[in-house]
């Protein structure tokens, strides 16, 4: 036998080290997992609400527009018929309202309300 052979110390090794890291690893990675879908569903949820709330603020715009649209024809309307109704009371000889120390190109409502209904000059009685 050989005596001069020297002993092999061997390092003590920790398997259980190694098992214990890989349990921490595995289990963040099904934290992650779990936490993926939960995570894109809240992005989902929170842009739907975002969208929502732009999509309420258009819906408002376009209502004010639409109102704004409809008050400019009605007073493009309005004065085409002041026009209309003023144009006819000149050709028939109607007098222009004073008012103060003015003179508008205004009717009186008889006078727009005959010049609506018949020509009616202001030489009758």
């Amino acid at each position: 036998m050989n005596t001069f052979q020297t002993p092999v110390r061997r390092t003590p090794q920790l398997p259980a080290r190694q098992v214990e890291g890989e349990g921490i690893l595995r289990m963040i990675l099904l934290a992650l997992a779990l936490a993926m879908p939960l995570a894109s569903m809240a992005y989902l949820k929170i842009q739907e609400t975002r969208l929502s709330y732009e999509m309420s603020d258009i819906r408002a715009r376009i209502k004010f527009e639409e109102e704004l649209n409809r008050k400019l024809l009605l007073e493009r309307s309005r004065f085409q018929r002041d026009e209309a109704i003023q144009n006819f009371a000149t050709e028939s000889g109607m007098q222009p309202r004073r008012q103060s120390h003015l003179v508008h190109r205004s009717f009186t409502a008889d006078d727009q309300r005959m010049a609506k209904l018949r020509p009616v000059s202001s030489f009758e009685n």
